[in-house]
């Protein structure tokens, strides 16, 4: 039997995340919320993905215009899926790394346990099976195309570099569905015209960034490698981004900011300090002033849900983590002695901020995916301890 104080924990958890309104009240108050992932911090947010990792996805809406379609839950989809909760699979998939980063950071948590049971349950061989089994069905090709599919490699390559019994065992199931999605990316990023620009799931900057830090963190040198000549063939010669009329009004991603955080990674120290100094405005001209506000959506959760525009709530909520992050990426690319590394940890930290106390604004159209951003936040930059 499990020990009373794992039960009460998982008992607590659960009861939270049933009631929103409780769980709002479980995570530290907003003028206490650290830019650090402390212990405390780590609970708070694991508790978003193990409360909705099993939570099916809603089913479609919408009818078709001409033809009629009908919709049933999959028989057994706990046995022949992994990725069915948190709203929609990529929230699913980027939740199971949310777990597993803050599991690889913080082992001894106090929620740990209950962690590896979820992990044990989803990234078993029966539940990935079906998954290779749907995406190499006759159904739509593109489907999570390309976020869905950078997340699940990121997650591949967590476990990959994580030096854990479980991660081995969790590494070993996901991987043919990983070496699945490497080999259909080549293919696709060969075939793109001109990269996607877009502040939403089809960014092809954000796609390549998270193929780089898959790529560096399992040492496959040949995919480093095509990234990075695609990052240059793409965006080498851009200049003139204009951040002030980059947004729209459901953007979760700033396109500018993006590109740069790629050409951060991909680029020499040198080479991306002058690539910089031409595609961005100075941080103190009139150009960048769009980075130092967020964009908020007003009215009622109620009418925009009725108006289909929550989700467009979440993502501007997110939006301000996203641009957080990328621009400690870029701060952190540049030389030590350049004056523009301060002032873009200076708005990262106020747009975190920002995100972090607006997570729970949305309701569920929020948590279950912006626990994610701020973990990435919080840890990638170095605010962990």
């Amino acid at each position: 039997m499990p020990p009373v104080r794992y039960m009460l924990i998982r008992s607590a958890i659960a009861c939270a995340l049933l009631a929103p309104s409780a769980a709002a009240q479980a995570r530290p108050a907003r003028a206490d919320l650290p830019l650090q992932l402390t212990r405390e911090t780590a609970t708070w947010l694991a508790s978003l993905p193990i409360g909705c990792i099993d939570k099916p996805h809603t089913p479609p809406r919408s009818r078709g215009y001409l033809y009629e379609t009908s919709v049933r839950l999959s028989p057994d989809f706990q046995k022949t899926r992994a990725f069915y909760g948190c709203s929609d699979w990529h929230s699913a998939v980027n939740s199971t790394w949310t777990m597993v980063k803050i599991l690889r950071t913080y082992p001894d948590l106090s929620v740990a346990r209950l962690i590896r049971e979820k992990l044990n349950e989803h990234l078993a061989p029966g539940p990935i099976t079906g998954e290779i089994e749907f995406f190499n069905g006759e159904g739509d090709k593109t489907f999570e195309r390309p976020y869905g599919w950078v997340w699940l490699l990121r997650l591949f390559g967590e476990l990959k570099a994580w030096d854990d019994p479980d991660a081995k065992k969790w590494a070993a199931a996901v991987e043919p569905l990983a070496r699945l999605f490497l080999d259909r990316f080549p293919p696709y990023l060969k075939g793109l015209a001109a990269p996607m620009r877009v502040g939403t799931h089809n960014n092809t900057a954000y796609a390549l960034l998270l193929l780089h830090e898959y790529a560096r963190a399992t040492g496959e040198a040949a995919v480093q490698q095509q990234v990075e000549e695609r990052a240059r063939a793409f965006f080498l010669a851009d200049t003139g981004c204009a951040p002030n009329v980059e947004v729209s009004g459901s953007d979760f991603f700033a396109p500018c900011l993006l590109e740069a955080a790629l050409m951060a990674h991909v680029l020499p120290q040198a080479e991306f300090t002058r690539w910089l100094s031409a595609f961005l405005p100075d941080p103190d001209g009139p150009g960048f002033k769009a980075y130092t506000t967020t964009v908020e959506m007003g009215g009622a959760n109620e009418d925009l849900e009725k108006a289909n525009l929550i989700g467009a709530k979440a993502h501007l909520i997110g939006l301000a983590v996203s641009r957080a992050k990328n621009l400690e990426d870029i701060a952190n690319a540049l030389p030590a002695s350049d004056r523009r590394s301060a002032i873009y940890r200076r708005i990262a930290s106020t747009q975190a901020k920002a995100g972090i106390n607006g997570m729970y604004d949305a309701d569920y159209a929020g948590t279950h995916w912006l626990g994610t951003y701020v973990v990435d936040y919080l840890i990638s930059t170095g605010k962990s301890k």
